[in-house]
């Protein structure tokens, strides 16, 4: 499949305050965090392209799974300090808070339907680890450098990006990490569940490239299917929603492409779409 490229940078200015950069490769949505000279730190536009790239992809039918990542060598720094206000509390008032636009990235990402994947090196840190952690899988490469760090700075972490941090790595360990703002190493983070997996830095790149094959690879009935209900197991319609899923995965053509290749000792070829499903 030809790569396709959608270049969100208007201007020069736009270049040197940053950008998210996407294309589509091979079934593949590369999302690329690219404000090098901040360390990928997000700044008020960024965390807009974000929200425009992960729904752009997500409702794109040659697109199986979502890559995000750093540009050169660093996942991100989180929110940019000189962007603060406007990527927080955008439209703030004496009177409204105004609207914190990394969580809004954070819930597009969160919410999209598709296989979504966090590539993390280098520099993961504050609002950097909420952006990673959205998306289902973390895989960090040997030299990420982790660390949750708003006390550093006198900031309350994105509520969203908190919450899922207690989640995943209990209230105990949550506190040490907000508390401290200590670096944590990347054997830490996978034991405490802050990345799915670690992988050696030297076979990073291999890594990512495997990993993303072998998604596009599978059953997007699987995959799909699979992620909504477990985004949705506390949810009130869960039990007709599961009703709906097994039924349909015991009539469903990828099932029966799966026994077929199976049968024949071949890779099976799955025909399910999202797209012709919705």
């Amino acid at each position: 499949m030809p790569k396709q490229q959608f270049d969100h940078q208007s201007t020069q200015q736009e270049v040197s305050t940053g950008t998210i950069l996407v294309e589509i490769e091979d079934h593949i949505g590369h999302v690329i965090i690219n404000n090098p000279k901040r360390k990928n730190a997000f700044n008020l536009q960024m965390c807009r392209q974000m929200v425009q790239a992960m729904y752009t992809l997500d409702n794109d039918p040659a697109v199986k799974v979502i890559s995000i990542r750093g540009a050169e060598g660093n996942f991100s720094a989180g929110a940019n300090l000189k962007d603060l206000d406007s990527v927080l509390f955008s439209g703030a008032t004496a009177h409204d808070d105004g609207v914190d636009e990394l969580s809004l990235a954070d819930r597009a990402i969160s919410s999209v339907r598709k296989p979504t994947f966090a590539f993390v090196e280098g520099i993961c840190m504050g609002g950097g680890w909420q952006i990673a952690a959205a998306a289902d899988v973390v895989v960090a490469s040997s030299n990420t450098r982790i660390a949750i760090t708003p006390s550093k700075l006198g900031i309350i972490y994105p509520r969203s990006g908190l919450e899922r941090l207690k989640r995943q790595v209990g209230e105990k360990r949550a506190n040490f990490l907000l508390m401290t703002a200590d670096e944590v190493t990347v054997e830490q983070a996978e034991n405490w569940n802050l990345v799915s997996t670690a992988v050696p830095a030297d076979e990073f790149e291999l890594r990512r490239e495997e990993i993303l094959q072998t998604v596009v690879a599978r059953s997007q009935f699987s995959t799909v299917s699979m992620k909504r209900l477990m985004k949705q197991e506390n949810e009130p319609e869960y039990e007709e929603l599961w009703s709906e899923i097994w039924h349909d995965f015991r009539v469903g053509e990828d099932l029966a492409a799966g026994r077929a290749a199976f049968a024949k000792r071949q890779s099976p070829s799955f025909t399910w779409t999202l797209e012709q499903h919705r």
